[in-house]
């Protein structure tokens, strides 16, 4: 019979779906209609929420700052247009035509006859309440307690309706000053009789200071207000207006601090003096220069008009910067303006140009993104979960991007892309990882006028992040990689600093900014503890835990079925030296392998490697009633694992470790006890069969082969280099001619170095010493056949 090396099998077609439908055949056979729908919705959702957050942009814009070299070529007025002055040099200029525009105010006509009519008013509303409690009190000194609560609440009312606003503390002592002067009254006051009451002397003198101000002419606004140097008082009795310096007059709160001033040293004597004079000013002093907003506000306007918003005029064909010419304020000015020029020359149709081209570039970059999935990592592209993944992680960089963007100058920069490529390394892979940090770095400099610098840091920096997390071993590493990435900016930003004679403050700035950007990546941390469980996505840092044989279901395993675990442990070394060596997931497929053989812990007594008194339970047992048995340890197996939350992933090589192998040892046995009987029973096959499925990825089929070889070495009892070649020759070809391995993308080649690599490991395994002359025919000497005349290799199957 032919080694497999030299036979070649044509693989069976399979059954597909999502988008690789569209490879072979009629393109609408074997599509899932429900995968590319939703494939369709996550891809159009990211395309439009890239178009919808970022900032529209009116005008083509250039990436130029004062200090900085022009990084175009060299630019040319395409036709004449203004060169329009900068928001501060018009703000500037506003404000000259402001302070040079006099502020209108009229002088109130009788301020002064006014002001002392008011206070007459008041002195009669203190009288009529003063009146009203000496009544209160002379009716209730008479008996006649009615009346008296009667003229007490008229009082009361009064004392409200006041335009004096203090306290009753303040109150009462003018109105004790007063009672105790009407005739009549039991003399209670603790004040004098004699001189002039309280209301009396204080109304003289707020009449006093009030007359003052009014001759020297109160603002009826704050005097700091006035924005002009001069203003224009008109005077409507004599229909004349005079020019005059504010500080010619005095400020409202200014005047009301003055006239506080003023009867402070008035009343130094008594505190309660002051307040309630202080009160009495407030109620009736009124400014008497009035402003006339609506009129300044007219005048101020129309001198605005004149505030040009332009200041020169360029021509068409003169040269507006040169190529790498430091720019200056006036070349931005001019550069900015010939984008306000292209805006008002093509309207519209600008409008619809800019939205065009940005949709395209959108495309252009997620097309070269989604490409390379489709066409290198396909596995990705068809599993809507993981791209939702994928596509969730640009959504939230391209957000964040466009509130940066929003802020202006180098804020970008704060912006953690590598957040991304970290994210989508660890999640997927470093190609991943990669492609998509160049998408997202050219996005952001398109953000930033197609900033060169910016685009090629983001580049380099999460490049160096990307390889800094390709074989993470812990999540500590995470902070290294901050370093790493801080690093990767800093070279290219400095680099840039010294090339371009960028301004330092600008270069101090950004590395603030890519600081903050650095540590950041620290949260990549939370991050991905919240990415692996929301789209069930099994990392190597969640292999690497897996694969701590002391807890969890392994340590379970180590106490319940030691013999197992044993195995488990020899069949993970061999499964991950031999993915390895063909370039699979040797971590995933070592983790697989410690976890393919948990369901024994269910009835471990039943397979031979557990079995240590001599004594076989499957001896009392029909053939079918043990296969059942052994069978079910794959049954148990996936139990076992939904209940300790195994990773799908790694769920996935309990069954496919076996396939739908027969179960070789039973069956033969069955087949010998229906010969000896010669009834007519007959054994059917497929009662003899694993469940499946069958291994269908490289490392479930490479554990199919490190499981039966390990199982078939360990049976052997004098293994040596030729035999243990010859079983794993056995083993691989027995599972190929069992279909097994026919969905798995395993090569012949693949298969070859298996091979070497299986007995590489065995032969160092059972210290196998190199043949000597002579030896051959001990070697090839025949093992005596084990119970029931099976081979060494069916009986391990068994197992």
């Amino acid at each position: 019979m032919a080694s497999f090396n030299e036979r070649v099998r044509p693989q069976p077609r399979r059954k597909v779906s999502g988008i690789r439908g569209l490879e072979r055949g009629r393109w609408y056979e074997g599509v899932d209609w429900r995968a590319l729908l939703g494939k369709v919705l996550i891809l159009l959702s990211l395309l439009l929420l890239t178009i919808w957050v970022f900032p529209d942009e009116e005008v083509p814009t250039y990436s130029a700052r004062v200090g900085e070299p022009w990084a175009y070529e060299t630019l040319t007025a395409p036709f004449d247009f203004p060169v329009y002055r900068d928001a501060e040099t018009i703000e500037a200029l506003r404000a000259e035509v402001i302070a040079q525009t006099p502020w209108i105010f009229r002088i109130e006509p009788g301020s002064r006859a006014s002001f002392e009519s008011q206070m007459a008013q008041m002195e009669d509303q203190l009288l009529a309440i003063f009146d009203a409690f000496a009544a209160s009190r002379i009716q209730r000194q008479r008996g006649n307690a009615e009346q008296a609560d009667a003229d007490s609440l008229r009082g009361e009312a009064l004392l409200a309706q006041s335009p004096i606003k203090m306290g009753r503390s303040d109150w009462n002592p003018m109105i004790e000053d007063y009672v105790s002067r009407v005739p009549g009254l039991s003399e209670g006051s603790n004040l004098t009789r004699s001189g002039t009451r309280i209301d009396e002397r204080i109304t003289a003198i707020v009449l006093d200071v009030g007359r003052a101000l009014i001759e020297t002419g109160v603002l009826s606004i704050e005097a700091d207000s006035v924005a002009s140097r001069t203003l224009v008082v008109r005077n409507v009795d004599t229909r004349t207006q005079r020019e005059v310096d504010p500080n010619t007059y005095v400020g409202l709160n200014e005047a009301y601090r003055m006239g506080y001033a003023r009867i402070d040293s008035l009343l130094a004597d008594s505190d309660v003096m002051q307040r309630i004079a202080h009160a009495t000013f407030s109620a009736a002093f009124r400014p008497n220069i009035l402003f006339e907003a609506a009129e300044t506000g007219r005048v101020v306007d129309e001198a605005l008009r004149y505030v040009a918003p332009t200041d020169g005029i360029v021509r068409k064909g003169d040269v507006i910067v040169d190529a790498e010419e430091v720019i200056d304020e006036t070349s931005l000015r001019t550069i900015e303006s010939l984008q306000r020029a292209i805006i008002a020359n093509e309207g519209d149709q600008l409008y619809w140009r800019l939205q065009l081209g940005r949709v395209l570039l959108v495309l252009a970059v997620y097309g070269f993104f989604f490409i390379y999935l489709f066409n290198l990592r396909r596995r990705l592209f068809d599993d809507n979960r993981a791209l939702l993944s994928i596509v969730i992680t640009f959504m939230l960089m391209v957000v964040l991007l466009a509130i940066a963007s929003r802020m202006g100058g180098s804020v970008v920069y704060v912006v953690p892309i590598c957040i991304a490529s970290v994210l989508l390394t660890v999640m997927h892979d470093s190609r991943v990882g990669l492609f998509a940090t160049i998408c997202l770095a050219i996005l952001g400099g398109h953000l930033l006028g197609f900033d060169f610098t910016y685009a090629w840091a983001t580049i380099f920096a999460g490049s160096l992040g990307v390889l800094s997390v390709r074989d993470i071993k812990n999540r500590a590493q995470f902070f290294i990689s901050a370093g790493i990435v801080f690093g990767g900016y800093l070279l290219v930003i400095t680099a840039v600093f010294l090339l371009r004679n960028v301004p330092l403050e600008r270069y101090l700035t950004d590395m603030m900014f890519v600081g903050v950007n650095s540590f950041l990546l620290i949260l990549a941390y939370p991050l991905l503890w919240i990415y692996e469980r929301a789209f069930a996505i099994t990392t190597d840092l969640t292999l690497i835990e897996l694969s701590d044989t002391n807890k969890g279901v392994l340590k379970e395993l180590s106490l319940r079925a030691p013999g197992s675990f044993n195995h488990s442990l020899q069949v993970a070394n061999l499964a991950e030296a031999a993915a390895d060596s063909v370039g699979a997931n040797a971590l995933l497929t070592r983790v697989g392998a410690l976890y393919h053989d948990i369901g024994k812990m269910a009835k471990p007594e039943y397979f031979v490697e557990n079995q240590r008194s001599g004594i076989n339970p499957h001896d009392g047992l029909r053939p079918r009633m043990s296969a059942l048995i052994i069978a079910s340890h794959v049954k148990e197996g996936l139990e076992l694992a939904q209940q300790y939350r195994i990773p799908a992933q790694v769920t996935d090589f309990i069954p496919m470790h076996h396939g739908t192998t027969r179960i070789e040892y039973f069956y033969q046995t069955a087949k010998q006890e229906a010969a000896e009987l010669a009834d007519g029973t007959s054994v059917e096959d497929v009662d003899y069969r694993y469940p499946g499925p069958r291994p269908n990825t490289k490392e479930a089929g490479i554990l199919m082969l490190a499981d039966g070889v390990e199982a078939a070495s360990r049976a052997m009892k004098n293994p040596t280099h030729k035999r243990l070649e010859g079983v794993i020759e056995a083993i691989i070809e027995a599972r190929m001619d069992d279909r097994q391995l026919d969905e798995t993308a395993l090569t012949f080649r693949d298969l070859s170095r298996i091979k070497e690599t299986f007995l590489s490991m065995l032969t160092s395994i059972y210290h196998v010493r190199v043949q000597y002359p002579g030896q051959a025919v001990e070697e090839e000497a025949e093992e005596p056949a084990p119970r029931g005349g099976l081979d060494t290799r069916s009986q391990a199957e068994s197992a």
